[in-house]
């Protein structure tokens, strides 16, 4: 029997012709062969008389040998009887099969196989799968191998990604289980090809565009390709070329990145230039195109812009011919027209009909003229106009364009004038602005008038002429005012025999004087024993001829601030420089601040130094007086006296003492010892000391010090020596 199959037994009962009672059937696994464990199932038959019986069915679900046990029951007559575990059923495994169905694609995308197993009984585990390349007709050499796991029935490979087109071909191997054979299904059964076809790339196109004359060209994007290698080539059609029947060019270029670039192709016409572009294909893409006027497949070429510059005859004397001569530049090749148009005497605008037209015909770029005219006197304007053609836009110069405008005889110019401002004794200047005149000539006459001359009546206080060569902007020469207020000035302008005289009034034009600024700073001694004089001494800079008056002050001894001056000194001021205030004298130590202000006058605004600049600040220190030993001797009898120097207003004590004999380093007791208050230097006794032993005394002298003058400390290496016999 094969697994999933019903099994059942048969019990013979004989020598009981009249049997009755009932037979007993149990089925144990193969693992039971004794039959000694649990039964697999049960089941009964009734019994009447001898002959064969039979269990019910049972269905196995493990393939192997099931064993039987039969029991007869017996009866009044018969005894019981068994069978024990002596009959058995073999159950053999399934033999299933698999059927495959390979999924096809295209190069770059993923493939994989199915298979679905038949015949099987609750077959599980895993369904391994080969995949093989195109050109391994033999199944050698997998390419990729995975498992899938089978679930009712059916199994699935893993996704595989093929880098080439053509036929893959598949293997399935089933190794079966405890209740199913294996199976193997090889690369050549039906189902198990994955047709892979190329990939179908799309191409988009952007073309260039441009002007008449330089390179236009056209770049392609390939998309949807798998690795595509391989040209495109391009071809290039005329504006007329609607169709894209005659290319005027062909180029190719090899892939790179997906992306090919044509050839540069030089534009001879304006207008909407179109591309095609081919794509061939290579072994694992399809061949592509993009077909006359495709998107993104024309090229605007645009005309060119040409430029025109022109001058006009500048001057002549009426009865003589003007006219105009215009350059085109930048063009391609241009030809067409140039209309030139001259517009009489006061046409400002050219808004009226020419006094003169005329039209030159274009060949090329460079510079054309007409015959020109001669008018009567006046200012002409002119205009040129270059209508433009096939390949080129017009261009054109407006009214009152520059140099294209030509005097005839006598010309009223417009004349303006301004000044600059600035502070007393610094240079300003009038500009005069000549305007409508053809190349003027003649001079300007500059004047300033003081503040005190509103009408321009009086003396000028500074004149100024400048020569005048042709429309434009004139200075004067500098001038520099010494007086503040409001100077104003006229302009005049000669004229020259084309160009009639111009003023500028009284006023037209004037410059504001301003006091001038200066400034001030001080600079005191940093450092001075006390009782000394000093002076500060304040830098004026910046003024003009200042006069006024500088004013020192003087604060302190304090910490710090301006309040309540100690000492108040005023010098006068004759120009910038440097002024030094009165002497000082401070009589006590300590910190000094002084401020300069300068006063200002009529030209010139008032200045001070802020309080406590660094420069100003005096710090005022204690003297260092010195004490020598000036004793005198008369027999035994020593006259102590000690002479003070260099201290100022004095009040503490001499000190001295006098060591033996013996003591010649100062270090002990000394014999004698004293002191006297003093208020002035000078030399002073301090006591008389009568010697009882013979030797060389020692006298040291100090000072104690007060508060102007610092301690003074006698050292015995500055002693006076006193020799006693």
């Amino acid at each position: 029997m094969v697994i999933g199959e019903s099994i059942h037994a048969t019990a013979e009962l004989t020598e009981s012709p009249d049997a009755s009672g009932e037979i007993s059937f149990e089925v144990f696994a193969a693992e039971d062969p004794d039959c000694e464990g649990t039964a697999l199932a049960q089941s009964s038959a009734t019994v009447s008389g001898e002959g064969e019986y039979e269990s019910e069915d049972f269905e196995p679900t493990v393939a192997g040998d099931y064993h039987w046990t039969a029991r007869y029951s017996g009866d009044e007559a018969n005894e019981p009887a068994e069978s024990a575990c002596e009959a058995i059923s073999a159950v053999s495994k399934a033999s299933p099969e698999l059927t495959g169905n390979a999924t096809s694609g295209v190069v770059g995308g993923a493939i994989h196989d199915e298979v679905t197993l038949t015949g099987g009984f609750s077959a599980g585990g895993e369904v391994t799968f080969s995949v093989y390349g195109p050109g391994d007709t033999g199944c050698d050499t997998p390419l990729d191998t995975s498992t899938g796991t089978l679930s009712n029935d059916e199994a699935s490979s893993d996704d595989f990604v093929p880098q080439s087109a053509g036929n893959f071909r598949w293997s399935a191997s089933y190794p079966g289980d405890a209740n199913n054979e294996p199976f193997e299904l090889g690369c050549e059964a039906t189902g198990q090809t994955s047709s892979v076809a190329k990939a179908t790339p799309s191409l988009s196109g952007s073309a260039s565009s441009g002007t008449v004359g330089a390179a236009i060209q056209d770049e392609v994007t390939l998309t949807g390709g798998a690795s595509p290698g391989g040209e495109v080539t391009f071809k290039v059609y005329g504006p007329g070329d609607t169709t894209c029947a005659t290319p005027l060019e062909t180029t190719s270029a090899t892939l790179a990145s997906a992306k090919a670039t044509s050839g540069n192709f030089l534009t001879q016409q304006a207008g909407l230039y179109r591309w095609t572009a081919s794509y061939g294909g290579d072994a694992n893409n399809e061949a592509v195109s993009l077909g006359c006027n495709a998107s993104g497949q024309t090229s605007s070429v645009a005309k060119a812009s040409p430029s025109l510059a022109a001058t006009a005859t500048s001057t002549v004397v009426v009865g003589n011919a003007i006219t105009d001569k215009a350059t085109l530049g930048g063009g391609f090749s241009p030809g067409g027209e140039i209309v030139f148009r001259a517009y009489g005497p006061g046409d400002a605008t050219c808004g009226g009909a020419p006094a003169y037209e005329a039209a030159v015909t274009v060949s090329g770029n460079g510079p054309y003229s007409p015959a020109g005219f001669a008018p009567g006197p006046g200012l002409y304007r002119w205009t040129a106009e270059y209508k433009g053609d096939g390949n080129n836009a017009g261009s054109s110069l407006g009214c009152n364009a520059s140099g294209q405008a030509s005097a005839v005889g006598t010309i009223d110019v417009k004349l303006s004038a301004s000044a600059t401002g600035g502070t007393v004794g610094n240079p300003v200047t009038a500009t005069a602005t000549i305007g409508e005149g053809a190349i003027p000539g003649g001079q300007i006459v500059f004047k300033a008038f003081p503040p005190n001359d509103s009408g321009c009546s009086g003396a000028p206080a500074f004149s100024s002429t400048v020569a005048a060569a042709g429309n434009g902007s004139y200075r004067s020469a500098a001038f520099s005012p010494a007086r503040v207020g409001s100077f104003r000035w006229t302009v005049a302008y000669s004229g020259d025999p084309n160009h009639a005289p111009a003023t500028v009034g009284c006023g037209g034009a004037s410059s504001a004087i301003s006091q001038a600024k200066p400034t001030i700073a001080g600079a005191a001694p940093q450092r001075i024993p006390v009782g000394t004089a000093f002076r500060d001494a304040a830098t004026l800079g910046g003024g003009f001829t200042p006069g006024g008056k500088i004013t020192f002050r003087i604060y302190g001894p304090v910490a710090s601030g301006c309040a309540g001056p100690a000492y108040v000194n005023t010098v006068a001021v004759n120009g910038n420089g440097t002024f030094p205030s009165d002497p000082f004298v401070p009589l006590r130590t300590g910190r000094y601040s002084f401020t300069a202000s300068y006063s200002g006058d009529a030209e010139n605004q008032a200045a001070s130094e802020p309080c406590d600049s660094p420069t100003q600040i005096v710090q005022v220190v204690k003297r260092s007086p010195k004490v020598k030993p000036r004793a005198t001797l008369v027999g035994r009898q020593i006259s102590i006296r000690a002479r003070l120097s260099g201290s100022v207003s004095p009040s503490g004590r001499i000190t001295f003492r006098l060591f033996g004999p013996d003591d010649t380093r100062c270090r002990r007791k000394p014999k004698f010892a004293g002191g006297v208050r003093v208020k002035a230097n000078g030399t002073f006794p301090l006591a008389r000391y009568l010697a009882t032993k013979p030797g060389t005394y020692r006298l040291s002298v100090g000072y104690t010090g007060d508060q102007r003058n610092r301690r003074f400390s006698g050292k015995c290496a500055g002693a006076q020596q006193i020799r006693i016999k």
